[in-house]
Order: C-alpha cells, then sequence, then structure tokens
C-alpha cells in the first residue's frame, strides 16, 4: 500500500526540520575559539583604551576557509552609541582590527587615545 500524499509531505518536512536543526549548533571547539577570541577582544580594549565596561552583543566565527578569525561586537556600557568591532586572529590569539562608530572615536580621542594608531 502507497503512502499517502500528506504523509509524504509531513515526513519530508520533518526531515529537513531535523537537518537544518542538526546543523545550526557550535560545536565545543569552535564554542571554545569563540570564548576565548571574546576574552582577547575585552582584553585588548582595556590594555590599549582603558575601557573597563563594554558590553559584548554578538561574536561571529568567520568561515574557516577564508581566515582564522572571531569579529566580535560591541558597545560602551552606557553609551550604545559607542560601538565596535574587534577581529581577533584565534591562531596567534591577537586582535587585529578594530572598526568603530564615529561616536566611539570621538570618545577615543576626547580621552587622548588615536584609534588609527
Amino acid at each position: 500500500m502507497a503512502m499517502p500524499r500528506i504523509a509524504k509531505s509531513f515526513l519530508l518536512i520533518i526531515v529537513v526540520i531535523g537537518l537544518l536543526g542538526g546543523c545550526s549548533g557550535v560545536n565545543k571547539e569552535d564554542q571554545e575559539i569563540i570564548d576565548r577570541s571574546e576574552s582577547i577582544a575585552i582584553k585588548y580594549l582595556k590594555d590599549t583604551y582603558n575601557l573597563n565596561d563594554v558590553v559584548i552583543i554578538r561574536r561571529q566565527l568567520q568561515p574557516r576557509m577564508a581566515m582564522a578569525r572571531v569579529t566580535v561586537y560591541g558597545y560602551v556600557r552606557g553609551h550604545e552609541e559607542q560601538h565596535f568591532n574587534v577581529s581577533v586572529n584565534y591562531e596567534s590569539n591577537k586582535a587585529e582590527l578594530l572598526s568603530f562608530s564615529r561616536e566611539f572615536r570621538n570618545m577615543l580621542s576626547e580621552r587622548g587615545f588615536d584609534p588609527y594608531k
């Protein structure tokens, strides 16, 4: 006896959801890389610009084929307009690139830092 069309459709939907759900998780090794990179980014901001209170809003592991980087996005606590992102090379464990908003740049300049050095 053949399976009814609605049953086939339902089965297909379940399989697709299962496959997509299984692919969305971050494995333990990647999570460790992401966590370590966040700590490196925070330490970089603290050591370089004396920023002790930042809020991290997102962390993104870049495709391994392209580069060994995690980008950490955030802002200065209490000043959401002063946002930044730090790219961390997780192989060398170093912050390599800082991008920021105009407001972040102005805040650094007011504190005597040159963000372009």
